[in-house]
């Protein structure tokens, strides 16, 4: 039998993109809970730049999108074959889902599995309760605090900084302070051994804020100067992976986590790094599942409240004009509070 809290709801509720910058209202219905599923309650989730990118109406988006996947959740309700977690639990989530069969997760590429994006969950977190399949969900520690909807987007820095094997030599250049570019900042801040970095960004207003939180390891910089081994492109722009290529030194490495249209970025990006005997690295997703646990771990462990003053909490209700600002916000990421009555169910 299952283990129940009484939700009181047969259906979710909850915002999706129903067309290009247009978010409005859906309900998802709620059956009976599979035996390998949790039925959770959603409280914190970050605006990812991909959803950004479906809502400016990215050319091969298909509406209407249930968007929200960088979340913290309670456990309210569990099937009766789920072992690892029961009502009460904090939960956070990668949404992809891993098979374990395939090519790429026998490979150890399982964030690349071609049962993926299958979706094995009624909605995602931008909505008031969900229903999801026990293997996607990490258990967390503490309260359910808005930084720990950061896991995913840490978890995906983490997989990137890995490929860019660092070196306390390496004179590094993170362009962008945005939500990858601040998990980026943290992570580096974290680094086993110190190293240290700088900082780039168009927003004045988020360098600012990222200033305090990095000392003394990181350094805001207006303009770039020289050259530099490693330039993490975390920009989500061309103009970002352009500077990026004017930055890196011959024989350095560039890692971009930013995925423009290929077509338009191929010819600068070729020629700017064909003859420097440059490392190019795309990084996609987060990597193994360690990779999550390993940001859980980081934010339970070492973040302060002095990061807080990365971080603009925005309820619900406010999610249309939070994705609007997003592009030229001046906060480095922008978090949205999902608890309370944020959703208002129809009577």
């Amino acid at each position: 039998m299952a283990t129940r809290t009484e939700v009181g709801a047969a259906t979710s509720r909850g915002f999706s993109l129903l067309a290009p910058r247009a978010l409005g209202i859906e309900e998802w219905p709620l059956d009976e809970l599979e035996p390998d599923w949790v039925r959770l309650r959603f409280l914190h989730c970050g605006i990812c730049g991909s959803d950004l990118s479906q809502f400016e109406g990215r050319p091969d988006a298909t509406y209407p999108i249930s968007v929200g996947h960088e979340f913290v959740a309670e456990a309210i309700e569990v099937g009766n074959r789920v072992r690892r977690l029961g009502p009460g639990d904090l939960v956070t989530s990668d949404l992809n889902y891993r098979c374990g069969a395939c090519d790429h997760c026998s490979a150890g590429r399982s964030h690349l599995c071609r049962k993926g994006q299958e979706g094995y969950f009624t909605n995602r977190a931008f909505s008031d309760i969900g229903d999801i399949e026990e293997s996607y969900l990490l258990a967390l520690k503490g309260p359910g605090d808005p930084h720990l909807a950061l896991c995913e987007p840490l978890s995906c820095v983490l997989h990137a900084k890995e490929w860019a094997r660092l070196s306390p030599v390496d004179r590094i250049l993170v362009i962008g302070a945005g939500g990858i570019g601040l998990c980026m900042a943290f992570a580096l801040c974290r680094q086993r051994p110190a190293l240290g970095f700088e900082i780039t960004d168009l927003i004045d207003e988020r360098l600012a804020r990222i200033a305090r939180p990095i000392e003394p390891l990181g350094r805001c910089v207006d303009s770039p100067a020289g050259e530099y081994d490693v330039v993490f492109d975390l920009s989500g722009t061309e103009e970002g992976l352009q500077r990026a290529c004017e930055h890196v030194r011959a024989g350095g490495r560039i890692c971009s986590m930013s995925h423009p249209n290929g077509e338009e970025i191929s010819p600068f990006l070729v020629s700017a790094i064909l003859r420097l005997d440059v490392t190019f690295t795309a990084s996609y997703l987060n990597g193994e599942p360690v990779r999550l646990q390993e940001a859980a771990r980081l934010l339970e462990r070492e973040w302060s409240p002095v990061w807080d003053e990365t971080l603009e909490i925005v309820p619900l209700q406010q999610l249309q004009q939070a994705y609007e600002q997003r592009p030229r916000s001046p906060w480095c990421k922008t978090i949205v509070d999902v608890t309370g009555s944020t959703v208002q169910r129809a009577r």
